[in-house]
This record gives C-alpha cells, structure tokens and sequence, in this order.
C-alpha cells in the first residue's frame, strides 16, 4: 500500500490540492482514496493525536477491503511524533511526504477568508498558521516541498504527481 501524504501550515491548500490530487488520479484511471484527517478534527473537545490515527486507519482499512492501496491523506503534521503516529496508524509500504508551503501572510488572508470573522478560534488560527509555517520547514522525511503561493491547485497537483510517479517508479 501506497501513502501520498500531505502536510503543511493551516492555509497552504491541503484540501484543494489534495482533491485536485485525487481527481487527476482517477481521471488517469488510478484508484485511490482520500482521507482528510484534518476534516476528522472538526469535533468539540478536539481528538488527540492518537484517537485520530486510529480514525484515519479505520477508514484506510476500510477502503483497503474494497479494493484501494493508494491513499492520499491530508494532515497538519507538526513534527516527527506526528508523522510517526500517523505512519504507524496506517502501516503503509512506503510514505512519500509533501510539505505545502507558502508566505505567512498568504496563509493568514487565506484563512481570514475562508473562516467566519465572528468565529472565536480565528485569532488561534492565525497565530498557529503563521508559527507553523516556519517550525514545518524542520520537519524530516519530507520528500517534496511545494510552494502554494500564486499556483494553481492543479499546477501544485501536477507537480506532486510528476515527482511522486518518478518516485514511485525509483524505490
């Protein structure tokens, strides 16, 4: 089984370029399936990082039993016990990592404009973009790192997959 993760600063287009990932792929033909683990966080109290792998693996196994052995997951890894939890949780053959990236300001207009201005967790987010957006870039095992700033999701999805085939192709 084959994990494409992506990881990066809230803001740096996980989702968008994850989706347009996923659908690039099964226009060629490529089964795969999806996983946002970020989307598993929207609870109230929040998971921990383990509870959460442990979703993120039941769906892998789930989508597993029907057939799938490429993932794309999506998920704010902020340093290697993150990556490790989650490479553990879902035992894939072989990991290849992207980091999203763009300028802390692009993150922060990016998540200004997407969230309610009312909502009160807004300033903790902004805070977190822009502090992860440098600690990230300490982050091992990354095997790409794109920039999403001024790209096309679609350009970034194209280009992830180029390096991800030569990848594959190469171990």
């Amino acid at each position: 089984m084959l994990l494409l993760l992506l990881t990066g600063p809230p803001g740096a287009g996980k989702s968008t370029v994850a989706t347009a990932v996923h659908d690039r792929l099964g226009e060629n033909g490529v089964a795969n399936a999806l996983v946002e683990a970020d989307e598993l966080r929207r609870c109230y109290p929040g998971l921990a990082q383990q509870r959460l792998c442990e979703h993120v693996a039941f769906l892998v196994r789930s989508y597993q039993e029907a057939g799938h052995d490429l993932f794309v997951i999506t998920e704010t890894l902020e340093d290697l016990a993150d990556y490790e939890q989650m490479v553990a949780a879902v035992a894939p053959d072989r990991v290849f990592l992207v980091r999203l990236d763009a300028a802390p300001e692009t993150l922060q207009a990016r998540i200004t404009d997407r969230e309610p201005a009312a909502w009160p967790g807004l300033p903790g987010l902004l805070a977190s973009a822009a502090q992860l957006a440098s600690s990230m870039r300490l982050l091992p095992n990354v095997d790409l790192v794109v920039s999403t700033q001024a790209e096309l999701a679609e350009d970034v999805a194209a280009r992830i997959l180029a390096e991800f085939d030569t990848w594959r192709r190469s171990n």
